[in-house]
C-alpha cells in the first residue's frame, strides 16, 4: 500500500477518534450538569452545584487526551517524513482532497507540521536536515501537552478540594488546594528536560555530514513556537548554526 494512502488512513482515523472523543465530552458535561442541578433541586441543598466545578478537570482531560492523539499521529507523520516515505507538502494536498473530512479540523492539525515554500524545496531536504526539523516540531508540541497537562492537573486539585470541602462540610480539604502551587516548578523542570532533549537530538542530526542549516531554518521558519520565546528560540537557533561538534 502506498505510504501516502496509509497516511491519510491514519489521518482519517484520528479526526475520527477525535469527534468520538469530543461526542463523549459533551455527553458527560450534560450528564454531570443535569445530574448536579437536579440532585440540588432535589434536595434543595446548594451542596450538590459543586459537581459543576468537575467540568473544569472533565474538560482538561479531553483536552489533554487530544493532544496525546495529536501527537502520535504527528510522530508517525514525522518518522514517515524523515525516511522520504512522504514528504508534507504533497500529502497535504492529497488528503485535502479527500470528501467528507471536517476541512477545518483537517486545517487545523496540517498547521502543526513543518513546511516548505514548494515541493520541489521540500524534497531537496536530506534526511538528517528532516530529524532536525521534527525535533524543533516534537518539543514545541511537547511542551504544549506538558502546559495542558499541567492545568488540567490544577483544575482537577482545585476542583475536588472545594468539592470535597462542601459535601463534608468541612474545611480541611481545601488544604490540598495548595498542592497546585507547586506545579510551576515541576513545569519548569518539565521545559528544561524537553529543550534539553530537542537540543540534543537536532545537535545528533546537526553531526551527520549531509545536514543543511539553511534547508532547516527554512523549514523551521514557518513553526509555531508556541512555548518558547522569541529570544530563546533566536538562541537555539544560532546554537544549531554556530555547532561544531559540541553539545554543551
Amino acid at each position: 500500500m502506498s505510504p501516502y494512502r496509509v497516511a491519510i488512513d491514519k489521518t482519517t482515523s484520528i479526526i475520527d477518534l477525535r469527534a468520538r472523543y469530543f461526542r463523549n465530552l459533551i455527553i458527560a458535561v450534560v450528564t454531570l450538569s443535569f445530574g448536579s442541578v437536579t440532585w440540588a433541586v432535589v434536595t434543595w441543598a446548594v451542596s450538590p452545584l459543586a459537581g459543576l466545578l468537575l467540568l473544569l478537570p472533565l474538560c482538561g482531560i479531553f483536552f489533554f487526551l487530544d493532544a496525546r492523539l495529536l501527537g502520535d499521529w504527528r510522530s508517525y507523520l514525522l518518522e514517515a517524513w524523515i525516511r522520504k516515505n512522504i514528504d508534507i507538502r504533497a500529502f497535504c494536498d492529497a488528503v485535502t482532497a479527500v470528501p467528507n473530512i471536517p476541512k477545518e479540523t483537517l486545517a487545523s492539525m496540517l498547521t502543526t507540521l513543518p513546511s516548505a515554500p514548494d515541493l520541489v524545496a521540500e524534497q531537496r531536504a536530506s534526511a538528517s536536515t528532516r530529524e532536525g526539523v521534527a525535533a524543533a516540531v516534537t518539543g514545541v508540541h511537547a511542551l504544549e501537552s506538558d502546559a495542558i497537562a499541567l492545568k488540567s492537573a490544577a483544575a482537577t486539585m482545585l476542583s475536588c478540594a472545594v468539592v470535597v470541602a462542601l459535601i463534608s462540610r468541612r474545611w480541611e480539604p481545601l488544604l490540598a488546594s495548595v498542592a497546585p502551587l507547586m506545579l510551576p516548578v515541576l513545569g519548569e523542570c518539565l521545559k528544561r528536560r524537553r529543550l534539553a532533549d530537542m537540543k540534543q537530538r537536532t545537535f545528533a542530526a546537526r553531526s551527520k555530514p549531509d545536514f543543511n542549516y539553511e534547508k532547516y531554518e527554512e523549514l523551521v521558519a514557518c513553526l509555531q513556537w508556541g512555548p518558547i520565546p522569541g529570544l530563546d528560540r533566536d538562541g537555539f537557533l544560532k546554537s544549531v548554526q554556530n555547532w561544531r561538534g559540541k553539545t554543551d
